[in-house]
């Protein structure tokens, strides 16, 4: 029983709010540079990735959730090592999670039923 991936696009724009929401939140923040830093590479990430919103068709879904996953696991490093307030931080470990979850559960589009006729 095969099964068909589809919804490529709802991942990528999930990703682009979470992006966006952090780069507005980079905007009202104290020292934005780290927050800003992740937020374009969350927004880069399906920007580039090959789905319907794409700008670039350049990366395949695998590699696409590979770069997520290492999106999140280094904003996570960076919340934890940047000198920054304590809003910044939790808003940053906040969107890593968020990106990670998405990454790790939706890095191919969703999955759903067998492709076999009934």
């Amino acid at each position: 029983m095969k099964l068909r991936v589809k919804g490529m696009w709802l991942v990528q724009l999930c990703e682009y709010v979470i992006g966006f929401a952090l780069a507005m939140s980079a905007a009202n923040s104290v020292s934005p540079a780290a927050l800003a830093v992740v937020a374009i590479a969350i927004i880069v990430n399906p920007a580039i990735s090959d789905g319907s919103l794409a700008a670039f068709h350049i990366l395949k879904p695998r590699s696409h959730r590979a770069v997520g996953i290492g999106i999140a696991a280094s904003a996570v490093v960076i919340a934890a090592i940047a000198p920054l307030n304590l809003t910044s931080r939790l808003t940053l470990v906040v969107a890593a999670l968020t990106q990670g979850f998405v990454s790790v559960r939706f890095g191919h589009g969703f999955r759903t039923t067998s492709t076999r006729p009934q």
